[in-house]
């Protein structure tokens, strides 16, 4: 579950990208909101509403050149954390390009976590809190659109995204959602239930680390309830297929790690059409 949160191979064909404004920014992950009982009480007292303020991530923001309103895209890495910062700036000036500002979220290192991939392959709720300390940041900026915010992920950080939009889940707690999400190969939760917003998991036929029969068994469960979910499993693909560091050198890292190019850009192409599809544009 090595961080592939890097760069798609569509990326590096691309001959000219415009530049992205870059800014490394602050924001605190959500925490839980007080419940109505809490909020009661409180006011009964005259005490102030009890709250507990968020761990401080860090960030790093893309925008494209101009005023806005843009579009944004909350990306979530893998177990390894943040890929390096070539590909997150190359990464930047591609959505950019395509008028989307870009918030890559840290998860570990202001936590002096180094990874995450020894534990265990559920998703920790901090990196779905953080998820949504990214989208209540961005929605605060004059320049983003609050109501066009998807989230991104990949592996650890898909299986955050995959949380973030479950249906009756963490976002029925904040006042804003996102609009779309797009997980890369993710531990699929068998008993998902349904999703808020239309949802798109691209996974490998191959992958032994999240294995796509998890994400099939979620799918079989479904109960017709909420947003679109889609389902695209490619055939010969391993975990970390969209990993361009990967191209010719396959590894072992609790499971099997290897490029292929066919799956990421057809990967791609779905990712691409999920936000144009949520953005409008």
């Amino acid at each position: 579950m090595k961080n592939i949160g890097s760069l798609l191979a569509l990326i590096t064909s691309l001959a000219v990208i415009p530049c992205a404004s870059a800014e490394t920014v602050r924001f605190p992950s959500a925490t839980t909101p007080p419940t109505p009982l809490q909020e009661r009480l409180a006011q009964e007292r005259g005490q102030p509403v009890p709250s507990s303020p968020g761990f401080e991530l860090t960030g790093e923001l893309y925008r494209p050149p101009g005023d806005g309103v843009f579009p944004a895209v909350v990306m979530l890495h893998g177990c390894a954390g943040r890929s390096l910062r070539p590909w997150e700036d190359a990464g930047g000036a591609y959505f950019a390009s395509l008028g989307y500002a870009l918030l890559i979220v840290d998860s570990f290192g202001p936590r002096g976590i180094v990874d995450r991939c020894a534990a265990e392959l559920g998703t920790p709720v901090d990196r779905v809190m953080d998820a949504f300390g990214a989208l209540l940041y961005l929605a605060r900026l004059p320049f983003i659109d609050p109501e066009r915010i998807a989230v991104l992920g990949y592996s650890q950080g898909g299986g955050a995204a995959l949380s973030a939009v479950k249906l009756g889940g963490f976002g029925t707690l904040f006042e804003r959602q996102f609009r779309a999400a797009v997980a890369y190969y993710p531990p699929c939760e068998v008993s998902m239930g349904g999703v808020a917003v239309p949802t798109v998991v691209l996974i490998g036929a191959l992958d032994d680390i999240t294995p796509a029969r998890q994400c099939e068994e979620m799918m079989a469960r479904l109960n017709g309830e909420g947003a679109a979910l889609r389902l695209v499993v490619y055939p010969g693909a391993h975990h970390a297929f969209n990993s361009v560091r990967l191209r010719g050198k396959p590894e072992y890292f609790f499971g099997h790690l290897e490029y292929n190019e066919a799956a990421d850009r057809a990967a791609h192409q779905e990712m691409l059409a999920a936000l144009r599809q949520a953005f409008g544009r």
